[in-house]
């Protein structure tokens, strides 16, 4: 028997088609954005430098099998691990980065498909369409997903994270187990993915009071101590994921503190970071701007490294949030104006666009410390801020209840941002759960009018297509886009600093 025409395979088969299809078209434009890009061989980008030199540098140790000297739990070791597999499989950089953002723009790709997956349920195939054309255009993730950043992986967890709850508000056993590990991965990628456990709770104890009253008491039904009992496992399951890098970390701080014997002692145990109590002090602080700024460390005359054996760093790493508490108490005034600044830098992320051009934000632009890009234009920003706040307060009626999920999820990224720093990246960063709220009064409108059903979607996915063109027009071109940059300078060699504020505008 022959195989099926196409059309057949797509009737029995669609879920898969869609994943292929969505996955296929996200690569295609990280790909394309690859090509243009003057900056695809370097480990970061133009766009965004992060922290990329500190995870090359993790993943060249960790691929040669080399123990450097003891140095403070800073970084969350899940990225850098994954970087120095693809060092080791890969072999070591040879002068280019590409194989290994291809890699990443692949992760990424997946993330889409994924989303994709599970938003189809709760907006349907045209609406889960276009929210996957937009998470897969959208310039932040272009960016970001195709350089050294850790938020591609963070996406990827938050993306299983979301989908395995809401697989209903009883856990079966597998998934209480899937969902602990994913927990714990997403920890180790970014410690604050462990402070999600509260909300996550709070919405399956709502989800499960939602449908007590609904549905009659069933044989297989869960009452309260097995349902308990599955979450609890759960929560256990990701702090388990955790204890073999406390035990690796307990030697590094035994061996720091007995450098400085005479200092108050550094906490032994740290299953993640230490970085909790120091960037908190950072954030909220009289000098503070809302994003990320060394201010405090400089004190220390170290231009920035951070070094536990001075005094200054060492209380800044133990009572950080103690500072940083008492100078809010102090000047409430200057605490909430810092407040809606970090709130403000936060939402920002909405002004980035879609496609490689970054329409219609464009591309010129300031790129903050230890953050994304962000355009001049600000075009998008308050619209979506407002679809935003409208999706979520649509989740709070009874037919969008497994939207207030999401609400959540992005409710703990804004109180995430108010406690420490306002980046664009942390809106990018919970894309995963943020893209159906935005999505969500678009459809409840399009419900309502057939008009709007007709037209909205069919104008959306026609502009989203023009990205993808556009995108193989410019990667088509002999010579890539090249891009002007100004800011603070090394006086040593008159480099730009990277870890600094850098304008960036089209070079003419």
């Amino acid at each position: 028997m022959g195989p099926f025409p196409l059309p057949e395979v797509l009737r029995r088969h669609p879920v898969a088609w869609s994943l292929a299809a969505t996955f296929a078209a996200s690569l295609l434009l990280r790909g394309l954005y690859l090509a243009g890009a003057p900056d695809r061989d370097w480990p970061f980008s133009i766009f965004f430098a992060g922290d990329a030199r500190f995870f090359h540098t993790a993943a060249l140790e960790l691929a040669r099998g080399r123990e450097g000297t003891a140095a403070l739990p800073y970084h969350p070791p899940l990225f850098p691990a994954l970087l120095g597999a693809l060092y080791r499989l890969l072999g070591e950089p040879q002068g280019s980065a590409l194989p290994y953002k291809w890699v990443l723009a692949v992760l990424g790709s997946a993330t889409v498909a994924l989303c994709q997956a599970w938003w189809r349920p709760l907006l349907g195939w045209t609406w889960s369409f276009i929210a996957a054309g937009l998470y897969a255009a959208s310039f932040g993730w272009l960016v970001l997903s195709t350089t050294y950043s850790n938020e591609t992986l963070s996406a990827l967890w938050l993306c299983f994270t979301c989908a395995l709850v809401l697989r209903g508000s009883t856990l079966s056993w597998p998934t209480a187990l899937a969902l602990g590990v994913v927990m714990g991965l997403g920890t180790l990628t970014r410690a604050e993915h462990l402070g999600l456990w509260p909300f996550l709770l709070f919405y399956a104890w709502t989800a499960r009071a939602r449908s007590a009253p609904v549905k009659p008491p069933s044989p297989g039904s869960l009452g309260l101590r097995p349902w308990a009992l599955r979450w609890s496992v759960a929560v256990g399951v990701s702090l388990l994921m955790l204890v073999p890098g406390a035990v690796r970390n307990l030697g590094t701080m035994r061996e720091l503190n007995a450098r400085a014997p005479l200092l108050e002692p550094l906490p032994e145990w740290v299953p993640v970071t230490v970085y909790g109590p120091l960037n908190f002090a950072m954030a909220n602080h009289a000098g503070a701007t809302g994003g990320f700024t060394p201010a405090l460390i400089n004190q220390g005359g170290l231009n920035g490294q951070l070094e536990p054996s001075l005094p200054e760093h060492r209380r800044l790493l133990l009572h950080g949030y103690a500072q940083g508490l008492r100078w809010m108490a102090d000047a409430p005034g200057d605490a909430a104006r810092l407040a809606w600044r970090k709130l403000d830098l936060w939402m920002d992320g909405l002004r980035l666009g879609f496609g490689v051009s970054d329409l219609p934000g464009g591309l010129v632009g300031e790129r903050a410390p230890v953050d994304v890009f962000v355009p001049d234009a600000g075009f998008l920003k308050w619209p979506l801020a407002a679809l935003l706040l409208a999706g979520m307060l649509l989740s709070l009626r009874p037919a969008f209840a497994p939207f207030q999920l999401l609400a959540l999820v992005v409710l703990h990224r804004l109180l995430i941002t108010l406690a420490f720093f306002g980046y664009a990246r942390g809106m990018l960063v919970v894309f995963p759960a943020l893209l159906p709220l935005l999505v969500l009064p678009l459809m409840a409108l399009a419900k309502r009018h057939a008009v709007v059903a007709r037209g909205l979607p069919a104008v959306l996915g026609g502009l989203l297509l023009l990205l993808w063109l556009e995108a193989a027009v410019l990667a088509t071109r002999d010579v890539p886009r090249r891009f002007m940059a100004s800011g603070s300078t090394d006086a040593a060699n008159g480099k730009l600093l990277q870890d600094d504020r850098v304008r960036l505008w089209p070079k003419p």
